[in-house]
């Protein structure tokens, strides 16, 4: 059964279980009134159990062209607070509004111009491509939010996103992150400041904002500051030792690209400098690890390549839908960074430095 939070009763007046009645109230309501769904017509029946929250519900085998699939407590809990939230802040909202032109439904539906997804399940990384691109061609922005139990911990940690949440991160003036909401806990989450290290392993900024400080727009997280910074840097050093002693059990090293690099540049992998496999802001466009397709900017710069043409060698993978100039841009930061050490033994608080500001400048152009 598909689960829902409207429905129209026989007058045609439509219902909302967001809060406003009390058990008894939606109990008795069961009991005296009929409901349809407002989108298709057909019957709904109106549950409320011990666990889940009250809803409506399609019929089994509904052929609602606006239904899905059945919605998680989480889902509704979600739902039920982010038209609580907008309604407190005197937005026009409109719950579970179905917009027939694209044949989507949209969790909520804020000032006729923003589609408000709460996904609390995986879903295909196209799914939400496609839902996005739907919802931008009749002039509506996107803005998801991934429902989550758990309670963030305030820190600089590994994150690992899902292909499908990668194309849930909300782009905002300077910055990129997911947004989280934990609707049991009344609390938002930020994944932030995100550097890639490879496949689905990130190094980002975590922080909670409980429900009753959020802002509409969506409040923005900040930049790092240095001590944020240099954590980055710390577990991307680790990361990059985990890496380094994987290597060590490679077979076929002629044609393993860590050990053939390694060989081309005369490096001893059990010594490889700390200026290779270091965080850089936007790499998530190359589909390598940091420490491998660094080694390849190096041998790059040795050769005298310009990095644009390093890129169109082929020699660097590039992800899917992944923007060739951004991503040349990269590697021309860290081939700067490779240039500016002097050094492949430079000091950590040299090297940290050199990041550092390769960062900001990034976040700066990021804001024009």
């Amino acid at each position: 059964m598909v689960d829902i939070l409207t429905a129209k009763n026989e007058d045609g007046l439509l219902i909302y279980l967001t809060g406003s009645y009390s058990r008894q109230e939606i109990l008795a309501m069961r009991g005296s009134h009929k409901f349809t769904c407002p989108d298709c017509g057909q019957s709904l029946l109106l549950k409320v159990g011990d666990i889940k929250v009250p809803h409506f519900a399609h019929k089994s085998h509904s052929d609602c062209a606006s239904s899905g699939e059945a919605e998680s407590s989480l889902h509704l809990q979600g739902k039920i607070l982010l038209h609580e939230f907008f309604t407190s802040k005197n937005f026009p909202v409109e719950l579970e509004k179905y917009l027939p032109e694209i044949r989507q439904r949209a969790d909520l539906l804020v000032g006729g111009q923003t589609a408000i997804e709460f996904q609390c399940s995986p879903i295909s990384a196209k799914d939400v491509v496609r839902r996005s691109a739907a919802y931008a061609g009749m002039g509506v922005k996107p803005t998801w939010i991934f429902g989550s139990r758990e309670e963030p911990v305030n820190s600089i940690q590994v994150i690992r996103l899902m292909e499908f949440q990668k194309e849930m991160l909300i782009h905002q003036k300077w910055t990129k992150y997911l947004l989280l909401l934990n609707p049991e806990a009344r609390q938002f989450s930020y994944y932030s400041n995100l550097f890639h290290i490879s496949g689905n392993r990130w190094v980002g900024k975590v922080r909670g904002l409980a429900a009753a400080k959020q802002t509409f727009p969506f409040a923005a997280p900040k930049n790092l500051n240095r001590r944020e910074f240099e954590a980055v840097c710390i577990i991307f050093a680790q990361a990059r030792s985990r890496f380094i002693r994987s290597q060590m059990f490679a077979k076929k090293r002629y044609q393993n690209p860590f050990w053939l690099l390694c060989y081309k540049l005369g490096l001893d992998v059990k010594n490889l400098p700390a200026s290779i496999g270091v965080p850089l802001l936007g790499s998530e466009c190359i589909a390598e690890h940091a420490v491998v397709w660094q080694l390849e900017v190096i041998q790059g710069v040795k050769e005298g390549m310009r990095m644009s043409d390093l890129l169109s060698s082929g020699r660097i993978k590039m992800k899917k839908r992944s923007n060739a100039e951004e991503a040349a841009a990269v590697l021309e930061d860290y081939a700067c960074f490779i240039n500016a050490i002097e050094t492949p033994n430079a000091s950590t608080d040299k090297q940290t430095e050199l990041l550092y500001d390769i960062y900001c400048k990034s976040v700066r152009k990021l804001r024009k």
